[in-house]
């Protein structure tokens, strides 16, 4: 063989030999517990999965979330009182509804 297959061939396995370690290291980041890889564990979260503030019912902060749902609890309780048509078949919806009674075409408050 000649010299240049010699020096692509240990390029290439050098390549992969890196990417291989490197695939180890973050495996190994992502399993460790301690929370020394803290920053590449959430690096490697918001990359692969869905990030921790988009996910529904996980908030970071536990009383934010309670006071969310108390002000939406709030909100939905309180509306003032109106007739309309709806928007797809024309029926009269009230406050009350939710949804279209004819239609079932869910309805924004």
């Amino acid at each position: 063989m000649s010299a240049v297959a010699w020096w692509g061939y240990g390029i290439t396995l050098t390549v992969l030999l890196v990417i291989l370690v490197g695939m180890f290291v973050i495996v190994r980041a992502m399993s460790d517990d301690s929370g020394r890889f803290g920053e590449v564990k959430e690096m490697m979260d918001a990359m692969f999965n869905t990030p921790s503030f988009l996910r529904p019912g996980n908030d970071g902060a536990g009383s934010g979330s309670h006071n969310s749902q108390e002000e939406m609890a709030a909100a939905s309780t309180v509306h003032e009182p109106f007739e309309d048509q709806c928007p797809a078949c024309r029926e009269r919806v009230t406050h009350e509804h939710k949804e279209c009674p004819s239609c079932g075409l869910r309805l924004l408050d």
